[in-house]
């Protein structure tokens, strides 16, 4: 059985869009705002939770879609960028594309700024204005479905859209639905453009309907978000899990694997059969063998450095590593798929491991740049989605 194409329509005073990739819209002082973990689940969060609640806020492979005959489309929003303690929030773009191909890109206005403590247990909000407006001019003239794709790490109020010619909601896909979960490496923030966050490159790619749940410092195997998972039509499904664990210390190699065995039978509570490929952390070098929790270094050219800062010796005493973490997640599936589960192991080194080291240097030694994430995308996309891949696109009955 085939998943229902996600997404959905909203009508705005000024025309209608079909939005997908989110889980919910909210309400938002005069609009919507798409949240990519349901807002029923938020009760659920830790006391200190504004983090994980800013960042299901952000709209990482959320996109519009839309058709129109004009050569102007407008839309009208609040941005509200994110910061965390004295880290400067995220700088993207929107991008608006047409069949594939992008066409025009406008920055993100920064209309509010929600300041989240490093702890995650305040968060409070600077308005700037109410509102701005975000222009795409110079279209092409004549009947076209635009997409356009929301800044992955800003939140995002829709209030209204407009053009010089009338503007309506693009008809549902007919493409596999893919979710995907995993951590900031998922999430894919540092890039300017949406349209380089890898899910968002595979999916291109692969022609499917992707929904991105990749959450930055949040992939912990959180119960609601396997509920949520399961709560949502899918044709595959992939969790890339690993990197925010050991970084956090939030597990132990005594606890990983029966919460992964947990999160995934809660998964399969809404989806028995579907396909699961299960994938572990891409290299993090000179971190790899060490435990966490995770260390930043502000070096003297102004860069930072992201490392593990945990004692070697507590590994003898359980403390997990990445490394480790990469063994016990192969384990989880290899137990799991003996039973007879549609489920398969990538393995993350695959995406980026120790021979793209001198080609593909990581910035902040953690996360990817734009480059790196597109070829992670197109590595994703071939070794699950390609022919001889792990869930080949052909299998998924579309």
């Amino acid at each position: 059985m085939t998943a229902v194409a996600c997404g959905e329509v909203l009508f705005l005073q000024g025309g209608s869009v079909r939005i997908e990739g989110h889980l919910e819209l909210v309400a938002a002082q005069g609009g919507v705002r798409p949240v990519r973990i349901p807002s029923e689940y938020w009760s659920k969060f830790p006391p200190s939770g504004e983090s994980l609640r800013a960042i299901a806020s952000t709209a990482s492979g959320v996109r519009l879609r839309l058709e129109t005959t004009g050569a102007r489309l407008t839309l009208r929003v609040r941005c509200t960028h994110i910061r965390f303690g004295d880290a400067p929030g995220a700088r993207n773009r929107f991008v608006a594309q047409i069949d594939g191909v992008t066409v025009a890109t406008a920055e993100a206005p920064v209309d509010h700024v929600l300041q989240v403590t490093i702890a995650g247990d305040e968060a409070t909000t600077t308005a700037h204005r109410d509102s701005s407006l975000v222009e795409f001019d110079s279209l092409p003239v004549g009947e076209k479905t635009v997409t356009v794709f929301l800044p992955q790490g800003v939140i995002v109020d829709l209030l209204d859209v407009d053009g010089d010619a009338p503007v309506s909601a693009a008809a549902e896909t007919a493409q596999p639905v893919w979710i995907h979960h995993g951590s900031s490496i998922s999430h894919c923030v540092e890039p300017e453009l949406p349209t380089s966050v890898w899910p968002v490159v595979s999916a291109a790619i692969t022609g499917l309907d992707v929904i991105n749940l990749g959450f930055g410092g949040q992939c912990m195997l959180d119960p609601f978000v396997a509920d949520a998972i399961a709560a949502t039509p899918a044709d595959v499904i992939s969790v890339k899990v690993g990197v925010n664990i050991v970084g956090a210390r939030s597990m132990d190699q005594r606890t990983f694997v029966p919460a992964l065995h947990g999160f995934l039978d809660r998964v399969r509570r809404g989806h028995p059969d579907t396909p699961i490929v299960l994938a572990s952390s891409i290299l993090w070098p000179g971190s790899d063998d060490n435990p966490g929790p995770s260390g930043v270094e502000f070096l003297p050219d102004g860069g930072v450095r992201c490392y593990t800062d945990g004692d070697p010796a507590d590994v003898a005493k359980g403390a997990l590593t990445l490394a480790n973490s990469r063994r016990h997640v192969e384990h989880v599936v290899t137990v799991r798929g003996s039973a007879g589960e549609n489920i398969a192991y990538l393995d993350g080194l695959a995406l980026y491991g120790p021979a793209d080291l001198p080609r593909h240097p990581l910035p902040d030694s953690l996360h990817p740049d734009a480059d790196l994430y597109a070829e992670i995308g197109r590595r994703f996309a071939h070794f699950v989605f390609g022919e001889d891949g792990l869930v080949p696109r052909s299998t998924l009955g579309w």
